[in-house]
């Protein structure tokens, strides 16, 4: 029972992370950045390339990477495409998806690349007659300190108070002196430091590496930013981990018709949806524009 509550924890956590790396870049651009999945591929693939380094090393290196290409992404494409309409730049943000897949598929090799990351934080430990996984306990610490570091930045900050702005009213925003390619800028690398550390998570728990790897935990962040509130970046880690934790619970109670996870998952979403079609902080998020 306590390690299904830590698993469903760390999963929130998780979900959370991403969806605030996706809420980033929507709240400057209103941009769905589907190939920010690319970025977690990359991140992971650095990390399991780089397993003969020091995992601080490594780590480093791979935030490096991460952001780098997240920078290429927006210097390349998305700067040259803005102030074309919403259904643009998503199915321009679609395409560099799939291209950045056939990139790495191409660089890469198409069969999995896999390679044991940080093998001291994937054991079990024995704690008062229970066992635990230390991966659970990291990624839950982890995710702690990363949202808390964001909420200061977002919160005391000069760029958070800039961040908050463009997610509020962006025109408004740069009417009032906000710099736009400095903030959008800042949103994408940002984005990438997340990514990163979404994927030493995601490798740390399963370091089989696939030009595919970052799809799945991109469209169910996605999924949390909507459910938590689109315009707010509270909202999006939010709504993030409330998937996050939906999913290992069902993972949990279904058992062996965990098949069917996603399935109810959509199904509760559509529920919190019909309920508050705006988000379950679309109230504070207008609060935010005041």
């Amino acid at each position: 029972m306590i390690q299904s509550i830590l698993d469903a924890i760390s999963l929130g956590g998780l979900y959370s992370l991403a969806a605030l790396g996706l809420g980033l870049v929507f709240g400057v651009m209103r941009l769905v950045n589907f190939a920010h999945g690319e970025l977690i591929t990359i991140a992971a693939y650095t990390l399991v390339l780089t397993t003969q380094f020091p995992l601080l090393l490594s780590l480093v290196l791979t935030i490096f990477v991460t952001a780098l290409v997240a920078l290429i992404m927006e210097f390349a494409i998305y700067r040259r495409l803005r102030g074309v309409s919403p259904a643009i730049m998503l199915v321009a943000s679609f395409g560099l998806s799939t291209v950045l897949q056939r990139v790495y598929e191409f660089t890469f090799g198409a069969l999995p690349k896999s390679a044991v990351v940080a093998p001291s934080l994937s054991g079990v430990v024995k704690f008062a007659g229970l066992s635990i996984t230390i991966s659970s306990v990291i990624t839950i610490i982890l995710a702690v300190v990363i949202l808390l570091a964001m909420g200061y930045l977002v919160e005391r900050t000069s760029l958070g108070l800039q961040l908050r702005a463009a997610s509020a009213d962006f025109r408004t925003a740069r009417l009032l002196g906000v710099r736009s390619n400095r903030l959008i800028t800042a949103a994408f690398v940002l984005s990438g430091v997340l990514a990163s550390f979404v994927a030493f998570i995601l490798v740390i728990q399963n370091p089989v590496v696939n030009p595919y790897y970052g799809q799945n935990i991109t469209i169910l962040a996605l999924v949390g930013i909507v459910i938590g509130g689109i315009s707010s970046l509270r909202g999006a880690a939010l709504g993030g981990f409330i998937v996050g934790v939906i999913l290992s619970a069902l993972n949990t109670v279904l058992g062996n018709g965990r098949v069917y996870s996603y399935t109810w998952l959509f199904i509760t979403v559509l529920i919190i949806l019909l309920v508050r079609p705006g988000g379950l902080l679309s109230k504070g998020s207008e609060l935010e524009r005041v």
